[in-house]
């Protein structure tokens, strides 16, 4: 098949797990001899080191930049000319490229008219791969507008624009999509987005997965470290439960007496959240248990998941998936956390996981109290972590469940 891929984001630029999916589907699909071609932003095109293959084509627009003072201005001067423009490259490309079918990826801070194009362009042969809520959010610059200004030097000229721009945007339509061909990450993202009141046609349940093979260490399930060693991996911000963390470990040490674990926590985020948690390290007097770590490339991971022994996932919000759950069980942890969201589909207690209550300290202290004093329960999430993560959430199967759904459509 000849595929055309449409997203906002793409590796190197961005690195989040949804854009990690559409690299490795990408790449995956050509290994098995598709011809495929991804239509991209021009975001980070400019600040990451190497070259793009021939197949990827950075030269789409975003709705609006990133911090930028130029975004007021430019939503009066050549917001229309910059989504014409995209939509021009879009239409030369599917006439040129001829694509059996287009799979559309992430599509925040894209105009909607680009997913509408291809829609018109391509009837009954577009698929939308569905993993965050950009159905349901509105257009970046009424966001924008809606929003406080900054800093004082541009306050100014947003108080006055304002008025103006929100005319211009209650005034203009968005394109109504179709959405005909809908697959999900989890249950749980395809019933949030109908709950929220969007509508789809035919959809289907293509479990996020990861490649295993990177993390298969066959030494992880009869590792003995002197130290328990405790892992967080993923962004820092409140929603994501850090403190949780942070706050189990004083239980497990000033209450229980533990002092032979050690918790390292991995990832950048909101900057005053990153500083609350180092202020609570030092109020909880644990500064010698806890290790942060800035947000490391994916080439790392598989080293450090290797040197720990329990994961964690302190998700507090519902989260459509859980990729590092998946890394984790793959790389041989037992895992502990939060089932929420997409987590449900992926943690089942006493099975291959100990599951606790969001935001409840006390709650994770006694599931890793549990799982730290017994080394035969350790051994035993390991064990079943890996064969969740091998038999239900490889890539392969993640690759072969799309590849055979865009054949359907194709063919049919």
């Amino acid at each position: 098949m000849r595929l055309l891929f449409l997203t906002n984001f793409y590796p190197p630029a961005s690195r989040g797990g949804y854009e990690q999916w559409c690299q490795e589907i990408a790449d995956g699909l050509r290994e098995r001899g598709h011809d495929v071609l991804v239509l991209t932003s021009q975001h980070g095109r400019d600040h990451f080191q190497g070259i793009d293959p021939s197949w990827v084509r950075r030269e789409l627009h975003l709705e609006m930049e990133f911090a930028s003072m130029r975004n007021a201005f430019q939503f009066f001067t050549n917001r229309k000319k910059r989504e014409k423009e995209s939509l021009t490259k879009l239409q030369q490309i599917i006439d040129s490229y001829t694509p059996d079918a287009t799979l559309i990826w992430g599509m925040w801070n894209f105009p909607r008219s680009l997913p509408a194009l291809a829609e018109k362009l391509m009837p009954g042969r577009v698929a939308y791969y569905i993993g965050d809520y950009w159905l349901t959010l509105p257009s970046q610059f009424v966001n924008y507008w809606n929003a406080p200004a900054r800093n004082v030097v541009t306050g100014l000229p947003k108080l006055m624009l304002k008025p103006f721009a929100r005319k211009i945007l209650a005034g203009e339509e968005r394109p109504v999509l179709n959405v005909e061909h809908a697959l999900f990450p989890s249950a749980f993202m395809r019933g949030e987005l109908e709950r929220r009141g969007v509508s789809f046609q035919n959809t289907k349940i293509i479990y996020g997965a990861i490649d295993t093979s990177k993390y298969l260490d066959p030494q992880a399930l009869s590792k003995k470290n002197e130290k328990i060693s405790m892992l967080y991996i993923g962004r820092i911000t409140y929603e994501k439960g850090v403190h949780t963390a942070i706050e189990a470990v004083k239980n497990l040490v000033n209450g229980d007496g533990f002092n032979h674990l050690k918790l390292t926590i991995v990832g950048d985020g909101d900057i005053d959240y990153v500083n609350e948690l180092h202020d609570l390290v030092g109020q909880k007097n644990i500064a010698s248990y806890v290790t942060f770590l800035p947000a490391q490339p994916k080439e790392a991971l598989p080293a450090l998941y290797r040197q720990s022994d329990i994961f964690l996932f302190t998700s507090i919000w519902a989260e459509p998936f859980g990729r590092v759950i998946v890394e984790a069980m793959a790389s041989g942890l037992a895992v502990v956390g939060t089932s929420v969201g997409g987590a449900a589909e992926i943690l089942f207690e006493d099975v291959n996981a100990l599951v606790y209550t969001p935001d409840d300290s006390a709650s994770l202290s006694r599931q890793l109290k549990r799982v730290i004093e017994s080394s035969s329960l350790r051994e035993k999430l390991s064990r079943a972590g890996r064969e969740t993560a091998v038999k239900k959430f490889d890539i392969q199967r993640m690759t072969t469940e799309i590849e055979t759904y865009l054949k359907e459509i194709v063919h049919s």
